[in-house]
């Protein structure tokens, strides 16, 4: 059975996952109060990547006042339950803290703020590793 409990840390360890693949040295941050969730070396230095995951093609909770123009903001979409026992991949998707701001990804309904799937949901974010610059 899968818990939504276990949303942010599938998000977190697959974006790890990924980069480790690609070649990246990372380090998952663990806590309650942190700042940062994934740590990883390129040949710029050390990143900071903030991720965020959702099991529904709704939206992904962030505030407009989290946003770190420095940091990476890695989205997955782990995809609906049918879908993941049909072994259908998880999509990601990828803006640097300065295009959620440029940008005006991020919307504000009644009593929080988000980014939009819909909005993700393009060649600008869709599957962009290569906006980190190589391992």
């Amino acid at each position: 059975m899968i818990d939504k409990n276990t949303t942010h840390l599938a998000g977190e360890f697959l974006v790890a996952g990924e980069l480790s693949r690609r070649g990246y040295p990372v380090a998952i941050t663990f806590g309650n109060a942190k700042s940062v969730d994934i740590y990883a070396t390129t040949q710029q230095g050390e990143i900071k990547i903030d991720a965020k995951a959702g099991r529904t093609k709704s939206n992904f909770p962030i505030s407009k006042s989290s946003i770190d123009e420095k940091t990476y903001y890695i989205f997955v979409y782990l995809q609906s339950k049918k879908k993941i026992f049909a072994n259908i991949s998880p999509e990601y998707f990828i803006a640097t803290g300065h295009e959620n701001s440029k940008n005006n990804l991020i919307v504000t309904w009644r009593t929080r703020q988000g980014i939009r799937y819909s909005n993700l949901n393009t060649n600008e974010y869709k599957g962009r590793w290569d906006k980190i610059s190589s391992p």
